[in-house]
């Protein structure tokens, strides 16, 4: 673990990421193998060595050779081979060239870089496979992306890859200033409005200086085909075509291989050594071939496509400039900046500025130096600048009548009485931005601009009429405000008198509750004592006479029981007279009417008989002749039974009625018991579904209390193995400790061992040190003596140079068609007798002091010499 991460589950992490995008088994393997040989060729190392007066260099790191060779599949002897030698063919003959140590390292770290170059395209390849949406081909995505790029560089030496990255942020600067200056510019002058100091801003003379048709670029890639090209002749012809660019800078002082460009962030020097090799980007044939020979098929397989589209471009010819330049980086990094640029430009962009607060990487620390290189570097300044020159806010003029119009009112002065609203509008803006400048570029201008449609503003004048607008509306809000506080003041104070009267009734109602709660409670307290005093003479006077009160208790019980007892037998005698005479009255009536039945019976009978009798006499032919007596009784029989009739029929009725209300009372009762069987059918049926529900019920509870049991067994066994388990970790983490402990104490031994030992190696280095000290100081010594010597000889020389010069320019002839080439002369002669003053004056031994005496010894030598050269030809 470092930094608080864990690299095992980061590479389980990585693993699982790469098998997401298909790269698993044995594609896996081929990835992490290629990794393994771009490290491994980093361990190889070359040592030069001499043979037959030729310098050559071989491996020196055998052992990283083998791995090497067993990882990549390419036999050792080929690989070294490969590594620090060169064939060519050249008019059909092979040569081999044996390379220097510096050479085949940078073969072999320009393998490395092709190998890593290609698993990252393999990679990204296989990523957008298969994030690719389905049917993409025919269907248009949007995309929302994040361009994350390097800030402009500029360190002591600036290469080619500076270059590359300072040419992508100038694009970048470019689309930026399109962007967010130029639109603002066109509007500008569309409006009629004096528009900003746009250069600026404007970057387009460096891009025309980096990617014109005659630009750096360009420059590049033809001396990179041309045969022969060399740094120091692509910086000549450079500052030769583009010497009418100002962002070019020519300065005398540069070298031949240095050239200067300003851009935008600041000016930067750059070193064009090795501008042409690194702009080819070309790795060997031999090491290409043998990289196509390996046995890993990803690294096979790449190396092999490359291989074959060297071998298109060559099948085809490099004469046209454009197929020559195709493969160069340059030309790559130009074309995928241009399709870069070209998605940008159809998107919408935002850009955030990053900013670095310090170099140390610590936090809550701000170099302000730092940062302000970074925010100028970056342009904000500018942009600052411009944003402050410019017009962040417009309106029309209609809006600023509607808006601003009823402010008129705090100038007497201001009359908008013209038929014309910019005229309107600009008579408005004037009262309102009053003694109100802004600095520019022009000096103090007014804070607004007057357009054809449009009245622009400058920082701060918008928020300044704003501000007046605020406060006219905010002094009519606070009197708004006053007078909705006194209503709302006002109706509070009537609340609270209110509400003060009913706490006042509410308080003397309690008060006089409470008064008259302490009365009663007082009151009782007298009543009790009272209650008490009458309840203890009470109870006094009843404990001397309990005796006399338990005696008149019994005899008063004693006498009510008697005469109760008398009472509720008298009672039942009187019941029992009663009743006797009621049915002796009953008796009496029933043997009345039995006796009249019976002589009604008697007498129908005796009736019967006469009539049986008058028949008979009938018959025989006698007169039959009805008694008076006979049908009186005759009557009074019909009558009784007529009577007798009545009272059956009475009773007829009484019991027809019973009959049918007894009926009624059945068919109520029938239909009472059909209703109850449906409800106990029904009550059956529901019985029966409860039945079958309770049965289902009770299957399930006993399903889940076996589930449950189950459950538990498993939560029993679990909790037993991760008992177990935690019982080997404890026994793990304490091994673990032990084996810590052990390695500390380790440790701690090697470290006293290594103190000591780097104690007896500082001793043997200081030492080292004194004697190369000493030695030092006697060859400092040495060499001063040698330059004093130098100097004298160079003294004697200089004598004697300078005789010889006055004696050339005495002996010089005057004749009129070498006169201006005398007077060069002379002035070279001045010039050299300067620099020879200057030189017995310097008493120095500086390095750069004897450099600057050997270039002008070298000077007047070639002086001297062409002198003696013209003499000859004089005579």
């Amino acid at each position: 673990q470092e930094h608080g991460f864990d690299s095992g589950e980061e590479w389980i992490e990585t693993v699982d990421a790469l098998s997401t995008f298909g790269i698993k088994g044995d594609a896996f393997f081929d990835v992490m193998r290629s990794l393994c040989i771009i490290l491994q060729l980093g361990n190889l190392t070359f040592e030069p060595e001499v043979v037959y007066g030729e310098e050559r260099s071989s491996i020196s790191s055998i052992e990283a050779l083998e791995k090497l060779s067993t990882l990549i599949g390419v036999p050792e002897s080929e690989i070294e081979t490969a590594m620090t030698k060169r064939f060519m063919m050249t008019r059909g003959e092979e040569f081999t060239i044996s390379l220097k140590d510096t050479e085949a390292r940078d073969g072999c770290d320009a393998l490395a870089k092709e190998i890593y170059a290609r698993v990252f395209d393999y990679l990204v390849r296989n990523i957008n496979e298969c994030t690719e949406p389905k049917g993409s081909a025919g269907g248009f995505y949007g995309t929302i992306s994040l361009l994350d790029i390097f800030g402009f560089e500029s360190f002591q030496v600036n290469r080619f890859e500076q270059l590359c990255i300072n040419y992508a942020n100038e694009r970048l600067q470019q689309k930026y200033v399109v962007d967010n200056f130029r639109a603002i510019k066109v509007e500008y002058e569309e409006e009629g409005i004096n528009v900003f100091d746009f250069s600026l801003i404007d970057n387009s003379d460096v891009m025309d200086l980096l990617e014109g048709k005659m630009g750096l670029m360009v420059q590049l890639n033809e001396e990179c085909v041309r045969p022969n090209g060399g740094d120091e002749s692509f910086v000549y012809k450079l500052k030769v075509v583009c010497s009418d660019s100002n962002r070019l800078i020519q300065d005398n002082l540069h070298r031949p291989y240095e050239f200067g460009i300003r851009h935008y962030a600041a000016p930067i020097k750059y070193d064009a050594r090795k501008f042409i090799e690194r702009n080819l980007d070309k790795i060997p044939n031999d090491l290409l071939k043998c990289a196509c020979h390996s046995a890993n098929p990803l690294i096979r397989q790449e190396f092999q496509r490359l291989s074959d589209s060297l071998k298109e471009g060559q099948s085809t010819g490099l004469k046209k400039r454009s197929a020559a330049t195709k493969h160069l980086v340059a030309t790559k990094f130009r074309s995928q900046l241009t399709s870069l640029m070209s998605i940008i430009e159809e998107s919408r962009t935002r850009y955030i500025r990053c900013v670095k607060p310090n170099k140390v990487m610590r936090p809550r620390t701000l170099d302000h130096a730092h940062t302000v290189s970074q925010l100028e570097s970056a342009g904000l300044v500018t942009a600052i600048v411009i944003s402050r020159e410019s017009f962040p806010n417009r309106l029309s003029y209609d809006v600023i009548m509607e808006r601003f119009k009823f402010l008129t009112y705090k100038y007497a002065d201001c009359h908008l009485d013209t038929a014309d609203i910019k005229q309107d509008s600009e008579i408005l803006l004037s009262h309102l931005l009053a003694g109100i400048t802004a600095d520019t570029h022009m000096g103090r201008v007014r804070p607004f601009a007057c357009g054809k449609t449009k009245v622009y503003f400058r920082v701060g004048a918008l928020e300044r009429i704003e501000t007046i607008r605020q406060e006219y509306y905010a002094e009519r809000a606070i009197q708004l405000q006053t007078w909705m506080r006194s209503l709302q003041a006002r109706i509070h104070y009537l609340i609270m008198k209110r509400g003060m009267i009913l706490l006042e009734s509410q308080i003397r109602c309690y008060l006089v509750r409470r008064s008259y709660k302490m009365k009663l409670k007082c009151a009782l307290i007298v009543q009790c004592f009272i209650r008490r005093v009458l309840a203890k003479l009470e109870y006094l006077r009843r404990r001397n006479n309990h005796a006399a009160t338990v005696i008149q208790t019994r005899w008063r019980v004693i006498k009510p029981r008697r005469e109760f007892r008398a009472a509720h037998l008298a009672s039942i005698r009187i019941q029992s007279i009663a009743r006797m005479t009621i049915c002796k009255k009953i008796y009496a009536a029933k043997k009345k009417e039995r006796d009249a039945e019976h002589a009604m019976e008697s007498r129908m009978t005796m009736m019967q008989q006469n009539f049986d009798d008058a028949s008979t006499v009938g018959g025989g032919g006698t007169v039959f002749s009805v008694d008076e007596g006979l049908l009186e009784e005759v009557e009074t029989m019909f009558e009784f039974l007529r009577k007798e009739i009545v009272v059956l029929r009475k009773k007829n009725t009484k019991l027809k009625r019973e009959l049918a209300e007894s009926e009624a009372e059945k068919r109520e009762m029938f239909n009472h018991a059909s209703s109850t069987e449906h409800a106990f059918a029904l009550s059956k049926i529901r019985s029966e579904q409860l039945t079958r529900n309770n049965a289902q019920l009770t299957e399930n509870a006993n399903r889940f209390k076996k589930e449950i049991s189950k459950l538990k067994t498993e939560l029993k066994t679990q909790q037993y193995g991760h008992e177990l388990q935690l019982r080997e970790m404890r026994h793990e983490f304490d091994m673990a400790l032990e084996r810590r402990d052990a390695e500390v104490k380790t440790l701690e031994t090697k470290l006293q061992t290594t103190t000591a030992m780097h104690k007896r190696e500082v001793q043997l280095i200081t030492d080292d040190a004194e004697r190369t000290r000493e030695e030092n100081y006697a060859e400092i010594m040495r060499l001063r003596e040698e330059i004093t010597r130098t100097q004298d000889s160079h003294q004697d020389y200089l004598s004697k140079l300078m005789g010889v010069l006055e004696t050339t320019q005495a002996n010089r002839s005057t004749s009129p068609h070498e006169e201006e080439m005398i007077r060069k002369k002379d002035s070279q002669i001045l010039e050299l007798k300067t620099e020879l003053a200057k030189l017995q004056k310097s008493t120095g031994t500086t390095p750069q002091d004897n450099k600057t005496r050997k270039d002008t010894i070298r000077s007047m030598k070639y002086i001297v010499k062409k002198n003696r050269e013209h003499r000859k030809v004089r005579v």
